[in-house]
């Protein structure tokens, strides 16, 4: 019966696309496609098991056990309600719909609806319901005014975004509606969806791999207007919001690499977890995995390449709190929780490779915000991919992705009593002149530049940036001559970069006339920043200066560089390089010597040899070489990454290094095995305040620290972050941890045991799953190292006590040396020290 009834569906229905026979051909475009959905998703249901009745049979039940394999902090539970096997519950997003049932999508062609057992209810269990919706492999849910909405990066039916209608109110859904489709899929399609605070549009998110969709009826992102000399950055990893029903459709922010979930805070800001590129580890382009607020108009630089923008360019926002190394996905608020009230305001995010969930504690700092973070939960594995608040106060999460297997889980607070639910917070000055700006986006508003103007010059970046982006919205000719009349040194630096941006070639001179009146030596770092910024956008644009105008520009630069601080010497290198500027190798080489990582150096690196160094004297060249870790380079050519290979052979050819040279003997010889209490005297307030930072620098780098610890802006991601030891931990307790590693183990950075059947066993840090199969990381100085495990290997996965970095790293250290690393390290920005950092 139902085959035959499909089979006549189909026969109806190729009639109605052929235009006759259906209606007597007399079916309207748009009520044709509808009717040839219609019967799709009616053949599709009647195919089914379920149907898409809002009660089926379960096809999974099970009650509520203690999850002991997820560690969170004391006073919290964590209670594991339902697991499926990977063929059939691989989940990847979630929503909660009006009666309290969660919908989850499978990665292929499922949708689940979980019924979670009552909390008050010991005999109360977990049941799974298979629905069909007509759309699959969905990446972003949210069930809100009265429909399902769906983001999809699968290919079938078709990417995009859909609306699925709630025809009961009870969960029978109707046919879907393709109301926004999307170019683009995949892990890097598109994703997360959200509705707004004010619940007049929904907000999704894609990654890099998104094409922006057709029809965009407001832009709020003022790009690099386009000249023949350069184009327009593609836009990726962006922000979309749209009406409900998906007419208006408007480009909020870009930028992102690839973001898989947005969330909005109690005063409607919105914040999303963005990935790094593993791939650009150790590189100067590299970016860990970032918390941004994401703010209308936003562009965060990200740009797949060297190109990517760094944090400190003016025109780029800084992200809220550098994470480290990860997957990111699902994230959410703690709103509604009943959780004691600093969790009600977090902001939980999720690390789908590492098994973990963050709390970040969100602080304003002007029209933005700060944050701190813990560590909220971990497991091994935990590859938790969506994280919702349900509405009993819980925290809600899932797991699955890339084949493994679905859980659900529920976090409850078993303390004392909670107050009540936070209050909304009032929404100070400062986010209310930015809101103000942002209206102005995507529009030609004949009072915008006046409204503003004053804002180009406020000491705060947010409502700098704002105020820059509104007044390129609108036409240069109505405010170009404002800005080369500008007297004060802030407004008229953010005016040229909008001017930069924005403006006709012809206005090139006229820029770097303004440029030549500034006093450098009153300049602030940002001030400083913003001017070498605005060359760099010069440049790019309007093309290098020639004749008298090259020189006036090359006399300009020369002479700061180089500079205090690396970030400046990165941007005037970049510069004074284009311009080709003579007699800037020994000073080049004189920052490559005491810059402390080979991550920053490649940067200059690549200058020198674009030159080229033929011209090199053999002291230049041997300082050159000398300046450099051979190996650190070598292992970058190691990479599984063709164009990396290339690049760094060529590298290596160019400098004279062998490729391949056979191993050496460790060069420092055993100095001590030593004990803390032996180092002690070295740690002394005394015995600091006659360090030597600058040694302690050499020191960082000989022992390797950078391959694993991010200092500054620069540095590997496998260990803590070194930023800010001193307001953290006493000398006395930095030198244990350098002494005795695993004496206190972080659980981000704790290692994982794997026994295997046949008695053999290996430790490591999980960094990825593949259906059946681990990958672990097994030796910090080769990041790019995996060894792959089959689960069905593993007899037991147990948590290591042992820390990843070996014990010992200061035995071939003296006394002093130690000292002097120490002392850098609790003050590794004392002047004539070359660490960035990110200025606000």
């Amino acid at each position: 019966m139902i085959v035959a009834t499909r089979m006549r569906l189909r026969m109806v229905s190729l009639d109605c696309l052929q235009g006759h026979g259906c209606m007597s051909g007399r079916v309207e475009p748009l009520r044709r496609g509808f009717l040839w959905r219609y019967l799709v998703y009616l053949s599709m249901v009647l195919g089914s098991k379920t149907g898409m009745a809002a009660d089926s049979a379960p096809v999974a039940q099970a009650m509520p056990v203690v999850a002991t394999e997820v560690q969170v902090p004391e006073g919290f539970q964590v209670q594991r309600l339902i697991s499926m096997p990977a063929d059939r519950g691989s989940w990847i997003s979630m929503t909660f719909d009006p009666q309290g049932r969660i919908l989850v999508s499978h990665q292929g062609n499922r949708m689940h609806r979980i019924r979670p057992a009552q909390r008050n209810d010991p005999a109360s269990q977990t049941t799974v319901e298979e629905i069909q919706t007509g759309v699959g492999g969905a990446h972003g849910l949210l069930y809100a005014l009265g429909s399902l909405y769906a983001v999809t990066g699968a290919a079938h039916p078709q990417t995009g975004v859909y609306r699925i209608p709630d025809v009961d109110g009870q969960g029978k859904f109707g046919p879907p509606e393709l109301l926004v489709k999307i170019p683009g899929g995949g892990e890097h399609g598109p994703h997360g969806i959200v509705l707004g605070p004010q619940r007049r549009w929904l907000y999704f998110i894609a990654g890099n791999a998104t094409g922006l969709p057709e029809g965009i009826t407001r832009n709020h992102v003022a790009q690099i207007a386009p000249t023949p000399q350069q184009q327009r950055p593609r836009p990726q990893g962006w922000v979309m919001r749209i009406a409900p029903d998906g007419r208006q459709r408007e480009l909020f922010s870009m930028g992102l690499r690839n973001a898989y979930d947005l969330a909005f805070d109690t005063e409607g800001e919105l914040f999303t977890f963005d990935s790094d590129n593993e791939g650009f580890m150790g590189l100067p382009w590299y970016r860990p995995t970032n918390i941004y607020h994401v703010v209308s108009g936003a562009d965060f630089g990200w740009r797949q390449s060297e190109k990517n923008l760094p944090a400190y360019y003016p025109d780029n926002p800084p992200p809220v709190r550098e994470v480290g190394p990860g997957s990111p996905t699902g994230v959410v608020f703690g709103t509604g929780t009943a959780f004691p009230r600093k969790y009600q305001r977090s902001l939980f995010v999720c690390d789908w490779s590492y098994g973990r969930i963050y709390a970040l504690h969100l602080q304003p700092r002007g029209a933005t915000y700060g944050a701190d973070w813990e560590f909220f939960a971990s497991g091994r594995p935990l590859p938790a991919t969506d994280i919702q608040v349900g509405p009993d106060g819980a925290l809600y999460f899932i797991t699955g992705g890339r084949g493994t297997p679905g859980h659900l889980y529920r976090v409850i607070w078993s303390g004392e009593s909670v107050p009540p639910a936070a209050e909304k917070a009032p929404v100070h000055t400062a986010l209310k002149q930015r809101r103000a700006l942002e209206d102005l986006n995507g529009r030609v508003e004949p009072q915008a530049v006046m409204q503003a103007w004053p804002f180009l010059g406020s000491a705060d970046r947010a409502l700098r940036y704002a105020a820059r982006v509104a007044i390129e919205h609108q036409d240069p000719k109505d405010w170009q001559q404002r800005v080369t009349r500008a007297t004060d040194t802030q407004v008229l630096l953010t005016g040229l970069m909008a001017l930069a941006r924005q403006g006709d070639p012809t206005l090139r001179s006229q820029i770097f006339e303004k440029l030549f009146s500034l006093d450098w030596e009153s300049l602030s770092l940002l001030q400083r920043h913003a001017l070498l910024r605005v060359y760099g956008i010069t440049f790019e644009r309007m093309s290098l200066p020639q004749g008298e105008q090259l020189k006036a520009v090359r006399s300009h630069l020369n002479g700061r560089y180089p500079a205090a601080s690396g970030t400046l010497n990165r941007e005037l290198a970049t510069l004074l390089y284009q311009l080709e500027t003579p007699q800037l190798a020994d000073r080049t080489l004189a920052v490559l010597e005491r810059t402390p990582t080979l991550m920053r150096q490649i940067h200059y690196l690549r200058l020198v040899l674009k030159r080229g160094i033929q011209h090199f004297t053999i002291a230049q060249r041997t300082r050159l070489i000398a300046a450099l870790d051979p190996h650190e380079l070598r292992a970058i050519v190691r990479r599984p990454y063709a164009d990396q290979k290339r690049t760094f052979s060529e590298l290596i050819k160019q400098l004279g290094i062998d490729p391949d040279p056979p191993e050496q003997p460790v060069i420092r010889p055993l100095v001590k095995q030593w004990t803390v209490s032996e180092l002690l005297p070295v740690v002394t307030a005394t015995a600091l305040q006659n360090a030597n930072r600058e040694n302690g620098q050499v020191v960082f780098r000989v022992a390797r620290c950078a391959n694993c610890h991010r200092l500054g802006n620069t540095g590997g991601v496998l260990g803590p972050q070194l930023n800010g030891l001193a307001g953290r931990y006493r000398p006395e307790e930095i030198l244990e941890s350098l002494v005795l590693p695993s004496k206190v183990i972080s659980d981000q950075y704790r290692t994982t045991i794997f026994i295997k059947q046949d008695g053999t066993q290996v430790t490591g840090q999980i960094v990825d799953l593949a259906g059946q199969e681990y990958r672990v990381r097994t030796d910090p100085f080769q990041p790019f190292a995996r060894i792959r495990i089959n689960k069905a290997d593993v007899e037991a996965v147990l948590p290591s006590q042992i820390s990843l970095m070996p014990r010992g790293i200061l035995d071939r250290f003296t006394r002093q040396e130690i000292r002097d690393l120490v002392a850098y390290l609790i003050e590794p920005f004392a002047p004539g020290l070359e660490v960035p950092r990110v200025d606000r």
